[in-house]
């Protein structure tokens, strides 16, 4: 008995012996080619389920991951890599695999294109939520919250929980705020997960909490049995307040949308939230105070997937309406102390009206019947402009200077979408970028609900999804987009800016393909403005003296333009 006992004691520890000496296997990575924060997809053997003891390195460095089965990961190029050849390894329970090389570049633009990040989902079906500080973050169909800098740098990745129900909503902090079926968290902004609020009730999550003008948070989900309605959280994620709705309040299956505050009366505090519900027939728009107490509801909507009302510079209400006694579609405006009808424009639309963006004016953009981007004046109640797409285009988004719209959208049906720029005066077409893919059934990408458009105006933010036809290896793109200067320079015309100094004479000089006559303003050190007017042949120089030291030339229109030379 002691020998048998023995006997199976050697080969026990034999098995084990062998299990811990298998070491992973890499067969294969996706590119042989990869920027700084780009997607690194690894398959190969031994690679064993997600564990603590588990990770990728490139040059040692450990790489952030998403996905990580027995024989697939996929991990991101660390953002700190140094330029040039470099391997990556897998490390399971201490034993490295077989090092695959592959060379890091850095982020490369393109045109308009600043930069793209690829995430490891084939749905970023919400914009992205932007903090302060210019951090963006993304939360995909695999519940991976993605953390970029505004140059595209990864920050971070954290595993929440499942398909994103809602946008994501940024605190002042940088704290991120997500949703999923009826839990929403809170992450800070290193990533690290601050606190988790469930409502079991609910059916789902319609509004992350989102950061309210007096500090706390206010969400909604969607009541179920019922759950809490809309609800006011403390930003430690403790619970202030509910309220169902009267009458209560219901979705039909939409996804969700980002929240809306307002004042309750013309030109005073923001002191008001506003819920649309789409109860498919019986839709209400309600108006909740602060502290909880339903002030008005109206019945208003379809709001469709994601759509919330916009507010005007007065606390006006916008939004769209179907209205079945003899109108169809129309867009509406409201006081925001009672309700009350103030605008009630029926524009003829056949086919539906998109999402409303709204501008420092008032004036409302948006997609009527599909094709057609048009731009609404509140106050006189008649159209600025209307443009006809030749396109089946999304909701559009308005700079916050009021210079440039942007909305995505597709050719037709089963082909790759494109994301267009527009002259917010007049609608006519900036240009227009395409994006990857090929006709239906192959592969191909497209844009997905508003942009988001950073504070200064500068960067245009698009999310997409990717219909991969089977692809094993799916991921949909977020494209930074490069809008400085737009609704009157073509920044992407500009082709080259180069600086020279020679006996304290600094000679700046524009090369590029914009009309003859078209006039560039150029900085020195952040001041000292030239007017360059551009000639025949698409060039233009300005001129300063008696300089001296490092000196910096900038495009005033074009921010990204930049050059430098010295003066010695």
């Amino acid at each position: 008995m002691l020998r048998f006992r023995f006997s199976a004691g050697i080969f026990m520890l034999a098995v084990a012996a062998g299990a811990a000496s298998a070491q992973p296997v890499i067969h294969a990575i996706n590119r042989d080619t990869l920027p700084r924060s780009g997607r690194l997809a690894i398959t190969g053997s031994g690679f064993g389920s997600r564990s603590d003891a588990s990770r990728v390195e490139v040059d040692g460095t450990t790489a952030w991951f998403t996905t990580w089965t027995s024989t697939r990961i996929v991990a991101y190029v660390p953002e700190t890599s140094d330029l040039g050849p470099a391997d990556v390894k897998v490390i399971v329970n201490g034993q490295e695999s077989n090092p695959v090389s592959f060379t890091v570049t850095a982020r490369q633009g393109d045109g308009h294109v600043k930069w793209t990040f690829e995430a490891d989902t084939d749905n970023l079906w919400f914009r992205p939520a932007l903090a302060p500080d210019g951090t963006l973050y993304l939360h995909s169909s695999q519940g991976f919250v993605y953390a970029l800098a505004p140059d595209g740098a990864l920050k971070w990745t954290q595993k929440v929980n499942w398909y994103p129900y809602a946008p994501p909503a940024a605190g002042p902090d940088g704290t991120v705020y997500v949703g999923s079926i009826w839990s929403t968290f809170a992450l800070s902004a290193q990533g690290e997960i601050l606190w988790q609020f469930d409502d079991p009730e609910a059916q789902a999550v319609q509004i992350v909490p989102t950061p309210g003008p007096d500090g706390h948070l206010y969400g909604v989900f969607d009541p179920g049995n019922p759950g809490l309605g809309a609800y006011s959280l403390t930003r430690s994620g403790q619970y202030r307040w509910n309220n169902w709705g009267n009458p209560l309040m219901f979705e039909y299956g939409g996804l969700g949308a980002d929240m809306r505050f307002g004042p309750s009366r013309s030109d005073g505090p923001v002191d008001q939230m506003y819920v649309g519900m789409d109860r498919r027939g019986n839709n209400q728009l309600y108006a909740f105070s602060l502290d909880g107490q339903q002030r008005w509801v109206i019945p208003v909507g379809p709001n469709g997937a994601g759509a919330q009302p916009v507010i005007g510079g007065d606390g006006t209400v916008y939004t769209p309406d179907f209205i079945a006694q003899g109108y169809g579609w129309v867009i509406r405006g409201f006081d925001p102390s009672d309700g009350s009808d103030v605008l009630f424009y029926d524009g003829g639309f056949v086919s539906g009206v998109s999402h409303l963006s709204i501008g420092p004016d008032d004036v409302l953009y948006y997609v009527a019947d599909l094709a057609y981007l048009e731009a609404l004046d509140p106050e006189t109640g008649t159209l600025r402009w209307s443009h006809f797409t030749d396109a089946v285009m999304d909701a559009p988004q308005v700079s916050p200077d009021g210079r440039v719209v942007i909305a995505s959208g597709v050719p037709t049906f089963g082909y790759p979408g494109f994301i267009k720029a527009f002259d917010a005066a007049s609608g006519a077409e900036l240009w227009s970028v395409p994006l990857p893919g090929e006709f239906y059934p192959a592969p191909r990408w497209l844009g997905t609900h508003m942009p988001r458009i950073t504070p200064d105006s500068r960067t245009a933010y698009v999310s997409t999804v990717a219909l991969s036809g089977g692809d094993a290896d799916p991921y949909s793109l977020l494209y930074a987009m490069d809008i400085a200067g737009e609704g009157g320079v073509d920044c992407a015309a500009i082709r080259k800016l180069s600086a020279r100094c020679t006996g304290g004479r600094l000679t700046a000089k524009v090369k590029s393909a914009l009309e003859e006559g078209a006039t560039l303003t150029l900085t020195r050190n952040g001041g000292d403005e030239r007017t360059v007017t551009i000639n025949a042949r698409g060039k233009g120089k300005a001129k300063w003296t008696g300089l001296s030291g490092a000196q910096e030339v900038r495009v005033v229109e074009c921010p990204e333009r930049v050059t430098s030379a010295n003066c010695s």
